[in-house]
């Protein structure tokens, strides 16, 4: 018999969108360190990006913030998920059911932006490679 959603455990979680591909690290809200009033993914983008390029999941040769990326927090006040990420993500529907059906978080969950999860395409175009040659 399948479990509901609601009587799965949820989880904090960090996640990236690379080559339209989502890597996902999460953690049981059991594990989650405070930040501030809420509840926090346990590792830095960093830490895991690092990770997910000795196991090959992460391109070797990019940085963490190169692609677009987010993460989710809890609110144990008010019982609430907050998931931000960048827009290029945020855009896509389809991207936000996965990450929600990968995290068990609930409908209700809230979705924003925030500064730190903008991509290098957002912050500089899409021709980053490109310099002006004056």
């Amino acid at each position: 018999m399948k479990r509901k959603k609601s009587d799965q455990a949820q989880y904090v979680g960090i996640f990236w969108l690379v080559n339209g591909k989502l890597l996902i690290d999460k953690a049981p809200l059991s594990e989650a360190e405070p930040y501030g009033n809420h509840r926090d993914h346990p590792r830095s983008h960093i830490d895991v990006w690092e990770q997910f390029q000795r196991l090959g999941k992460a391109p070797r040769e990019s940085e963490y913030e190169e692609f677009p990326r987010g993460r989710v927090i809890y609110d144990p006040a008010s019982a609430t998920f907050t998931l931000f990420a960048d827009k290029c993500i945020l855009e896509r529907k389809d991207l936000i059911v996965q990450i929600k059906d990968a995290l068990h978080l609930p409908k209700q969950t809230a979705l924003d932006t925030d500064p730190h999860y903008r991509c290098w395409s957002c912050l500089y175009g899409k021709q980053i490679d490109d310099e002006d040659e004056d």
